[in-house]
């Protein structure tokens, strides 16, 4: 926009000169002895909405994130303290010796001498009878 100097003052108190390039636009206004300019472009506007609403939306899903994470993090330290309990019960299990074993020693060595007392009893017989 061009306005000579003397066309500025010769407005009235108020008064002014406006211009608009498609989204941009420029406004001089007399004011006393003062000259205000000021300018507009919509597009900025725009943007500053648009990326303000952006960011709230980013804000919200990080926290619904972040409460998602500390819900999955109390989660995981039971299911932790679980699978910890569950393995050490496991490893007791395994450590701890049977405690009747040597009922079950004393067992099969009675069952191996009566079984082989009468094996050997029957075996004379049958040598003897060979011998014969």
């Amino acid at each position: 926009m061009n306005v000579p100097i003397q066309s500025l003052r010769d407005l009235p108190d108020g008064a002014g000169y406006t211009a608009k390039d498609g989204r941009a636009g420029v406004e001089l206004r007399k004011e006393g002895d003062n000259i205000t300019v000021t300018g507009r472009c919509d597009s900025i506007s725009r943007l500053y909405h648009f990326y303000r609403e952006m960011s709230l939306e980013q804000y919200n899903e990080i926290d619904s994130l972040r409460r998602e994470l500390s819900r999955l993090e109390k989660f995981s330290a039971t299911q932790t303290a679980e699978l910890k309990a569950m393995h050490e019960e496991q490893s007791k299990a395994r450590d701890k010796p049977p405690e009747t074993r040597h009922w079950w020693t004393l067992a099969g060595f009675v069952a191996g001498v009566l079984c082989a007392s009468p094996i050997r009893k029957l075996k004379n017989k049958i040598t003897t009878l060979i011998k014969k």
